[in-house]
This record gives structure tokens, sequence and C-alpha cells, in this order.
């Protein structure tokens, strides 16, 4: 049985807005709703070269009870098609593309919350709050280029985290500082979108 995914049209998700590569904010479109009132499924093989789609993908920066990001290591081998280029990266975001048998009210936000619980075992009960952010797009690579990422801020009271997913290793709780010296150095290889939303994310935290 072929996967489908939820996509978004373009033409629909950037309507009334330039499309650019970018972070934007709210102020510039409430993009969440804009891919709740447009979302579509498509095959995945199709989804990754039709161009004139992007796969909405929810991101969690996961914060516990003292501003600390949850960060964690993909693990080296992974090795899932066009995704391996991942392979041993630092990231800070909880994410999953949304399938087709997803399909729940509130589809971003309860997709989220469950791949958290999935990956980490943070329980639903253990998040005080979800907000979303900040959106991305990138049009100037051709993977990125069938992407948008809708950035969550995942506040938890609970930071018992144990990691699920055999593709995640090396995790811990680190301050902005911290993760912003890590970016900084060669020793560490952050991954593009991580890279992104290091100063917004910084300025949140700081204001």
């Amino acid at each position: 049985m072929l996967k489908h995914i939820m996509v978004c049209e373009n033409e629909k998700l950037f309507k009334w807005i330039k499309r650019e590569t970018k972070l934007y904010t709210n102020e510039d479109m409430d993009f969440e709703k804009r891919v709740n009132d447009t979302f579509e499924y498509m095959v995945r093989w199709r989804a990754e070269e039709d161009f004139d789609y992007k796969q909405p993908l929810p991101y969690g920066v996961v914060i516990d009870e003292n501003n600390r990001i949850f960060v964690y290591q993909r693990w080296w081998a992974w090795s899932n098609n066009w995704e391996s280029r991942l392979n041993n990266k630092i990231s800070f975001w909880v994410w999953w593309h949304i399938d087709e048998w997803d399909f729940t009210k509130d589809i971003l936000r309860n997709t989220l919350k469950r791949e958290i619980e999935e990956e980490i075992n943070i329980k639903e009960k253990n998040i005080k709050s979800i907000e979303i952010l900040w959106y991305i797009n990138i049009d100037n690579w051709k993977v990125e280029e069938v992407h948008f990422w809708l950035a969550y801020l995942v506040k938890i009271t609970n930071s018992n985290v144990e990691l699920l997913d055999w593709e995640l290793q090396n995790w811990e709780f680190i301050n902005i500082d911290t993760l912003e010296e890590m970016s900084k150095s060669w020793k560490y290889d952050i991954e593009l979108w991580s890279k992104i939303l290091l100063e917004p994310l910084k300025k949140y935290l700081n204001k």
C-alpha cells in the first residue's frame, strides 16, 4: 500500500503573501490556519518531486521548566532514502510527516503531541503549553523546496525523557547560550533548520 502524506498546494498556502526563502511569523501570516484549511494528501514519492506542493511539518522545540532546550543527535546509520542527509546531525526538533491515517481534529498539534510521546516519552499531561511561533520556508535547495516547517515551542513540566526512537541518541537539555556556542564550533554538526531558528529562539527566551 502506497503511503500518503499531508501536502498543501503552494498557490493556496502562499495566497496573498509573497513566497520567499525566509523565517515567517504569525504577523506575516497565520500559516497554521492556512494549512488546516487547505491541506490534502498525496503519495509520498510524488510529494517529494512535485514542486507545486509543500509538505507541512510540525516541529516541536521542547523546553523544560528551566528554559533548557531538548537536544539530541540522529544516529549515524540512519539511512531512510533522502533523509540520510541527516545522519549524525544535532537537532533540537521533534517532528514527523503527517500521514493520511493521522487525521484528527487540530491535526498539526495533535500529531506533534503524539510524536513527542512516541519518540521521547513525554506524556500529554506533562505538556504545559504548545505555542506556534515561526514558519520556515526554503526554496533554494531541492529537498527543502517541497517542505514547509511549522515551529512550535513545547513547554513541559517533566524532563525525565526516555528515547523510544532508535534513530535518536545522545540527548540532554541545554541552555540557549551553550547551544549557540555549539553552533559556532566545528566539533558539532547542527542541522540547517536548527541553525535557522537559533537566533529567534534566543531572542524569545531572553525577552
